[in-house]
């Protein structure tokens, strides 16, 4: 007997089900389903033509944005799912009959995060989620629309920004400069320049007058606009990065010169946040020896890079370092950096760079000209150094795994006793691979030190390996 064909949840089983059966099921579930029944009265309103459609989602935004009462974490979560289906209804059932208009009640949809936020008893991931994934729809559909239409839109994008008195909405307006058509971007502009006296100490209007700038490629008028910034908000740094960019070499060297003073706001990693003056000290100094470079001034940027060398030990600074030099010069050079490196203050950095480099044989002999300065609380630098120098420099291996079990017993950090259990383990392997007269004590003398003062230390011997302890 054949085995009977089962119908799939796809186009065609659903045509098999018939119109009326099909309607049955759509009206039962919209009576339950808020989102449902919202989508489908949206279908019809536009079957009547997209004034019909907008005028409905026109009053569902309105009763939304005017509403007072209190939403609680039960409704918040009602909330998410229905303003996905508004927004779904914005974007699919009016973008596909009227771009322009779906733009204009997406921008309102998106407001009404602001008069919604004020009415939460407790915040709302779920909710704020929606919002976010609308904002990048949102981007993409304003990118569809033709040139002359989005100049149409920057009075309801204006509308927008001066509702967000909290910069919800910075990054989404950041990012719609960068979609808008030319006309647009200068209608905005006119219209943020029209405002900026009244604001001038905003965020808003005077970055994204700058990043309206900047996607027009005006670079005189993003200067302009960064100097009437007060020296607290100036982006020094990004600036010269900018104008290197540009081969603006001479403007770059001027600014990647301006060293900030005191605490400043500015974007980190797309965020603003409060920096201090050391703040990218390191890739100012790299970005002046590139500037330099370009200017032809080339001793300049190379003494750069040595001090800033010499400071942080930075394997990828001195690797670029010796790619400017003249050919054969680098191995003097090395030797210098060597030299450099044994006699830095911080011996931590220093054991890093040789075994970044990797030379492991002038870091095990860094270990033992420090090997009673070791703390074994520098845990993140000392137990990978222990593992790399196992193979080809157990004595100083050795040194470390002693001073790493030593704190962890000194200080009694029980989730660490496994750690120091397996290096005694390791220990145990290592010690009789070492040569001749290599001045450490011996295994069993380091044990029996380590039970005359931490004999009661019962989780740290439980975790020595078996026969290990004694």
């Amino acid at each position: 007997m054949a085995k009977q064909a089962k119908a799939k949840l796809d186009k065609k089983g659903l045509t098999g089900l018939g119109l009326d059966k099909l309607i049955d099921i759509l009206l039962e579930e919209s009576a339950a389903n808020k989102a449902l029944k919202t989508r489908l009265q949206t279908a019809l309103a536009g079957e009547t033509g997209p004034d019909e459609m907008a005028r409905l989602l026109d009053r569902r935004i309105d009763a939304i944005d005017q509403a007072t009462t209190r939403i609680n974490r039960a409704r918040a979560k009602d909330l998410s799912v229905e303003f996905a289906a508004l927004a779904r209804n914005i974007l699919s059932e009016l973008g596909g009959a009227d771009s322009k208009a779906a733009a204009e009640r997406i921008l309102r949809f998106l407001a009404l995060r602001f008069p919604v936020s004020a009415r939460l008893a407790t915040d709302n991931a779920r909710l704020w989620k929606v919002f976010e994934d609308t904002e990048v729809a949102t981007i993409e559909l304003i990118k569809s629309i033709d040139a002359e239409e989005q100049v149409l839109l920057v009075p309801q994008i204006e509308k927008l920004r001066l509702r967000d008195r909290y910069g919800e909405h910075t990054g989404f307006l950041r990012a719609l400069t960068g979609v808008l058509s030319a006309p647009a971007a200068k209608a905005w502009r006119t219209a943020l320049a029209e405002l900026l006296p009244s604001e001038p100490l905003k965020l808003g209007a005077l970055d994204l007058l700058q990043s309206l700038a900047l996607h027009q490629g005006d670079i005189d008028a993003f200067l302009t606009l960064e100097r009437q910034k007060p020296d607290n908000r100036r982006d020094t740094l990004a600036v010269a990065a900018l104008l290197h960019q540009a081969e603006r070499f001479e403007d770059a060297l001027e600014w990647v010169r301006e060293r900030p003073r005191g605490v400043r706001l500015i974007p980190v990693n797309g965020v603003l946040a409060s920096v201090g003056p050391e703040y990218g000290a390191h890739e100012r100094r790299l970005l002046e020896a590139e500037i330099l470079d370009r200017l032809k001034r080339r001793e300049d940027a190379q003494e750069l890079r040595w001090r800033e060398f010499g400071e942080t030990l930075n394997p990828a600074v001195l690797r670029l370092y010796l790619s400017k030099l003249d050919d054969f010069a680098e191995f003097d050079e090395m030797d210098r950096a060597f030299a450099v490196a044994k006699a830095h203050d911080d011996i931590y950095l220093a054991l890093d760079f040789f075994l970044a480099w990797p030379r492991l044989d002038l870091a095990a002999e860094h270990v033992m000209q420090h090997r009673h300065d070791w703390e074994g609380r520098y845990y993140d630098d000392l137990a990978p150094a222990a593992e790399t120098l196992t193979a080809k420099e157990p004595l100083a291996a050795v040194v470390l795994y002693r001073v790493l079990v030593e704190d962890i017993l000194r200080r009694g950090i029980g989730m660490a006793y496994p750690h120091a259990g397996r290096y005694v383990g390791e220990l145990a392997r290592l010690i009789p691979q070492l040569p001749e007269g290599h001045g450490l004590s011996t295994h069993a003398a380091f044990l029996a030190e380590l039970k005359r003062n931490h004999s009661k230390k019962y989780g740290f011997w439980s975790s020595v390996p078996g026969g290990l302890a004694g």
